[in-house]
């Protein structure tokens, strides 16, 4: 989710011509395999000391160029007008030195070649902000001030951060984090993190949403549940009291704080005609692995698939979708659609719309990008129930403010709340009109 609508935001200012039927690609570098965290929610359980190199680099940004000037399938004028060049690991700061030199290299392409990316590109960079006090780290946010953002991981508060991200002894790693969460922001002035919300750290949402609200002068939270298997009906219970307490906060402080897990529009029942594979890692992204191998999103790499051959669609000898089985893995993916994926029971859920999934990690448990795990049924059920009282009560404290339909099953609710919390959801729901 780094290209969320803080991005949007920012390429909508800089290049509104890019609305007008064409779009821009996310493409992801991962530099290395390492990191100097050990998060106990990472996806990433097979980190090592694999790195890509200058060389390995240059041929991916050389591919880049390559594809468009063909007009591919996945790199044209159309779909890559612009490009977001994002940086991951691990660690990307770790390798510092390899970013600033990709782009350095992307931007001599660029030129020579008259290409309109010597203009039409950002840079991305998801840290753990444990690294931004290193001299060269500060420089090259400096030289690419302006274009880039980077997206430093703060768990809230201090005892929800380090709950869940600490470094190889075991240390919690706020106090670092937050000295370059503090240096950064979004466009205008607007602070944006993303808080992920795992079995060890549900307990502690609202507190840490009150701290990077109150405190830190958060304006942009993007949150959500971890889709990895381990949640229990009882962590969806306590999901729902804390986001509850967190929409008490929000409206009695009188932000306008978005916060992603209360947006309006989940919970809505989706019709048949709704065909959408709402993950993008079906080929809609890019990422180059370490070894120059061309994936569809940076999820499918070894750092973080487990015990499943590679799930390539290219690389920097052949290109993309040049041999048949590269092509073969793409026309899987292109045929994903919600249908494809889905048990009759997620196409009959009357709450389905924002109920999310992750292409990849399908492939990781199932085989299959085209199968859709749902470990977050309960967590999805809580998370609207949660988004209709906060809703409802804004409706009432302004009637301008959009009431929340209650779409859910009494027993769906009844037991995550309880049966007097129900009641209570229905009244609200009625006097908003809503029921």
């Amino acid at each position: 989710m780094r290209n969320s609508r803080r991005d949007a935001r920012q390429w909508q200012n800089l290049y509104p011509q890019l609305y007008e039927g064409r779009k821009v690609k996310d493409v992801t570098f991962i530099v290395t395999h390492q990191c100097n965290l050990r998060c106990t929610y990472c996806y990433e359980g097979h980190k090592s000391d694999r790195r890509m190199d200058l060389e390995t680099a240059k041929r991916c940004v050389d591919l880049l160029f390559a594809e468009d000037a063909r007009g591919s399938e996945l790199v044209n004028d159309v779909d890559a007008h612009g490009l977001i060049l994002a940086f991951i690991g691990g660690e990307p700061f770790l390798e510092i030195e390899l970013v600033d030199q990709i782009m350095s290299y992307f931007l001599d392409r660029a030129m020579e070649l008259d290409h309109r990316w010597q203009t039409q590109y950002m840079v991305n960079i998801s840290t753990n902000g444990t690294l931004g006090d290193d001299p060269r780290v500060q420089r090259f946010m400096r030289k690419y001030a302006g274009r880039l953002s980077v997206s430093v991981t703060i768990d809230g508060a201090k005892e929800a951060h380090d709950a869940c991200r600490v470094d190889l002894q075991g240390n919690g790693s706020y106090d670092r984090a937050i000295q370059m969460f503090r240096q950064t922001g979004g466009p205008e002035g607007g602070r944006t993190t993303k808080y992920t919300i795992a079995p060890g750290n549900v307990h502690l949402f609202a507190e840490a949403v009150r701290h990077l609200v109150l405190e830190e002068g958060v304006e942009t939270l993007n949150c959500n549940c971890v889709y990895e298997e381990g949640w229990t009906l009882e962590h969806a219970r306590e999901l729902y009291r804390q986001l509850k307490q967190t929409s008490d906060m929000l409206r009695e402080s009188g932000t306008d704080t978005y916060v992603s897990i209360l947006d309006w529009e989940a919970g809505e029942p989706l019709p048949e005609t709704d065909t959408q594979n709402w993950c993008g890692g079906d080929g809609r992204m890019l990422a180059f692995d370490v070894d120059g191998t061309v994936l569809p999103c940076m999820r499918y790499s070894s750092i973080s698939i487990d015990n499943r051959p590679s799930f390539r669609i290219g690389d920097v000898e052949c290109g993309i979708a040049r041999r048949a089985d590269d092509r073969e893995r793409l026309e899987v993916l292109k045929g994903i659609t919600r249908q494809s994926q889905s048990e009759q029971k997620c196409l009959d859920c009357p709450i389905a719309s924002g109920c999310a999934w992750c292409t990849a990690y399908n492939y990781e448990r199932t085989g299959t990008p085209n199968k859709r795990v749902t470990y977050i049924c309960n967590m999805h059920q809580a998370r609207v129930l949660a988004q209709c009282y906060h809703h409802n009560m804004l409706h009432r404290k302004d009637p301008a403010h959009a009431p929340k339909a209650m779409h859910i099953p009494e027993d769906w609710a009844v037991e995550i709340v309880g049966p007097e919390e129900y009641r209570q959801l229905v009244e609200l729901a009625q006097e908003a009109g809503q029921l």
